[in-house]
């Protein structure tokens, strides 16, 4: 029975790792592409600037609403609509024959993004509740990062194709969302949500908004925030960095954004070894202080025109990818999913990712307009918001409720 139990955990931590393995990928695929269809449309830098940013409009949507639908009607039925809407947003994205209905379908996608970050950590955190629910977390996230360096890899393969090769990265994206819409048939509903149901949106909305759980709104939004509008504009951004750091091609500087990401996946293997014996809070507080350095030598050193040579330039941002990756990367989508009650577990972490990605879409703004100055002050100004970030995390304690969900999840069992 035990070992069965295990089985069952592991195939459930698969899915949760598989479905934010393929959200990611769609967030980041873009960035390999958005050289080629500035040419490809005939359009501005700052429209394809806009375009790179509207996946977190509609991730935010995709958040929000998906939180207050999953905690009323459950986490099954949500879980099957981001599916749909990466195969649709997908297709629509590569079929696209100008740069309004790219747009569109691009926002698409980030609405599928949205949803899923939400309803998977909150179906996970339920459905293989226990003592290592947190380290069970951080392994999924973990797939993030291959997500990401994979978009990178098959992205830049694909623009050697020709012009149209950033059509068929903008497809993998779609092709890759079939994996989890396999996994998932015949998934079981979270017994922790039917146990806590509450059958009244309003009152969901009410609770979640209340003067006891607005600490966490407030505790959990803002370092998320401030996490994401470094880690979005550099994921979005990588590629065009480096190409212009380091003065290469396209499809290099998306080969050499492979590197610098791969420094994450050691980075996600310690945090998942150590994240439940430190603690959460001090290993963001650690993620955040440590980036910062890194971004503001990398960023002061292009500002003074310091000789560095392009192996110094991909070491420094891959050691920032690294600490962000260890502490905050994990730490924001796991502490508020730890903290809500069950009964709005996925409207609490609705609304802390609607700020998170609201951050992701200040920070590509915001890169933007300090990359008309120069890549060297949008670095400074990401350096600065990971010291905020730090004063942030320990301004505030966390109490974690990781032995609450294994009580009351053995107690329904």
């Amino acid at each position: 029975m035990r070992s069965q139990k295990k089985l069952s955990n592991a195939y459930y931590i698969s899915i949760g790792a598989i479905s934010i393995f393929v959200a990611s990928y769609n967030i980041a695929i873009i960035s390999v592409a958005l050289k080629p269809i500035e040419r490809a449309f005939n359009v501005s830098s700052g429209i394809v600037y806009l375009l790179g940013a509207l996946i977190f409009v509609g991730a935010m949507i995709g958040a929000v609403v998906s939180g207050v639908f999953s905690d009323r009607f459950g986490r099954v039925s949500i879980l099957a609509i981001d599916i749909v809407t990466f195969l649709l947003a997908g297709i629509g994205s590569a079929l696209s024959t100008n740069i309004a209905m790219l747009m569109f379908f691009r926002t698409l996608v980030g609405v599928g993004v949205g949803i899923d970050y939400v309803v998977i950590f909150t179906y996970i955190s339920e459905i293989v509740a226990g003592k290592n629910s947190t380290r069970n977390l951080a392994l999924i996230m973990f797939f993030a990062n291959f997500g990401i360096l994979f978009s990178y890899l098959i992205g830049g393969s694909l623009l050697t194709l020709g012009p149209t090769g950033w059509r068929y990265a903008l497809l993998s994206g779609a092709l890759f969302s079939i994996v989890p819409l396999i996994m998932r048939a015949g998934i079981k509903e979270s017994s922790l949500w039917k146990f806590k149901r509450i059958k009244s949106m309003k009152a969901i909305i009410k609770d979640v908004t209340s003067r006891g759980n607005r600490k966490y709104l407030y505790r959990f939004s803002v370092p998320w925030f401030l996490y994401q509008i470094g880690d979005q504009s550099l994921t979005m951004f990588l590629p065009f960095i480096l190409i212009t750091a380091l003065g290469v091609s396209a499809v290099s500087g998306a080969f050499s954004a492979v590197i610098v990401k791969a420094f994450t996946i050691p980075a996600s293997i310690l945090a998942f070894l150590i994240i439940q014996r430190l603690g959460t809070r001090k290993l963001q507080a650690a993620g955040f202080i440590i980036r910062s350095v890194f971004l503001g030598i990398l960023g002061f050193g292009i500002y003074f025109a310091l000789r560095m040579p392009g192996i110094e330039i991909i070491i420094l941002l891959g050691l920032a990818f690294f600490f962000g990756s260890m502490g905050p990367d994990k730490t924001t989508v796991i502490m508020p999913v730890e903290n809500y009650d069950e009964s709005i577990r996925a409207s609490g972490q609705g609304f802390n990712e609607m700020a998170g990605r609201f951050g992701g879409l200040i920070g590509i703004l915001a890169f933007s307009l300090f990359g008309l100055a120069g890549i060297d002050i949008g670095l400074i100004f990401l350096s600065i918001t990971c010291i905020l970030g730090f004063f942030f995390t320990i301004a505030y304690r966390d109490k974690q409720h990781t032995e609450k969900i294994s009580k009351k999840a053995n107690e329904i069992d």
